[in-house]
């Protein structure tokens, strides 16, 4: 066995784990399978034992390659708090920040962030990538991301791992979004008593347009209708929130979204509370616990928190 084990091959035996092959984790960093195949070649050297069963069919970790993995993974969270050490006692608001967030939190949130930050600190950079939140956690925990902006739905649960630290930007509610006149020949009955709400199991009898199911959103608005004892007929399916509103206002159904993905600057749409059930949407800020305290990252949550008010 050599000396030492070089920290950046520990980071591509990581990434050929995370990817599930070479070929993957070569995309991922951008580099040819060949030279991915020649590092973890020098790293078994330097460990002294094999570390990936190749075959035609892909790679596995050999029992040595996961106990690796598993060490080299808290070596680089060592150097990533080590990293946020040096960056607080200098307090160094320079570098690349890479958030994943949904989409609608990119549109009012995240975009006026990025532009007071740019504006503020030029040596800063965002790299912004539009994900759900359970793709964006995954990225986050494998350090794909820095900073994750997930959406949080009443009636569906997300995981979110204890070495997360999450900081609340804000809690919005649900409202009924229909083409101008759609909802007129519903009724005073239609409303919950002592509000101007509609109750959502009047809605029964409505086409819906409604993100898919895979989509938090879509999960909670249709978790909510049955829970009212009915089955949304959904006509249009789409996660393009513009095309969503649109195809509202064209009169191909209603849907129920939260009051900032409503795109209705684009669109001739009237909104309405929902009541009965009220429903709401939390938007909260991830980091790792490693690097939550670099000052590059506070002032990506801070200027967040400025945006969402």
């Amino acid at each position: 066995m050599d000396a030492g084990l070089d920290v950046s091959r520990l980071r591509l035996l990581r990434e050929v784990a995370l990817r599930g092959s070479i070929a993957a984790a070569a995309r991922e960093l951008g580099l040819t399978p060949s030279a991915v195949s020649q590092q973890v070649a020098i790293l078994e050297r330097e460990a002294g034992t094999t570390l990936l069963d190749r075959s035609p069919r892909g790679v596995l970790l050999t029992g040595a390659g996961r106990a690796l993995v598993r060490r080299a993974g808290a070596i680089l969270e060592l150097l990533e708090q080590a990293r946020a050490d040096l960056d607080r006692l200098s307090g160094e608001l320079a570098g690349r920040v890479r958030i994943g967030t949904v989409a609608s939190a990119a549109v009012a949130l995240v975009s006026e962030a990025a532009s007071r930050l740019a504006a503020e600190h030029t040596e800063l950079e965002l790299l912004v990538t539009v994900a759900e939140p359970a793709r964006s956690i995954d990225a986050l925990l494998n350090g794909d991301l820095d900073l994750a902006v997930v959406d949080l739905y009443d009636g569906v649960p997300v995981r979110v791992p204890d070495y997360l630290v999450a900081t609340e930007l804000c809690t919005e509610p649900l409202v009924v979004v229909s083409a101008p006149g759609a909802l007129d020949g519903l009724g005073a009955s239609a409303r919950s008593a002592g509000s101007a709400g509609i109750r959502l199991a009047t809605l029964a009898d409505q086409h819906w347009v409604m993100p898919p199911l895979d989509a938090a959103c879509g999960q909670a608005v249709r978790f909510a209708c049955r829970a009212e004892g009915f089955e949304p007929t959904v006509r249009w399916e789409t996660d393009d929130m513009l095309l969503l509103v649109r195809a509202v206002a064209a009169g191909h159904g209603i849907t129920v979204l939260p009051r900032l993905a409503v795109a209705d600057q684009v669109a001739d749409v009237v909104l309405q509370p929902l009541a009965e059930p009220v429903m709401n949407r939390r938007l909260l800020a991830l980091t790792r616990t490693s690097s939550q305290d670099r000052p590059i990252i506070r002032a990506v949550l801070t200027e967040l928190g400025k945006a969402a008010g």
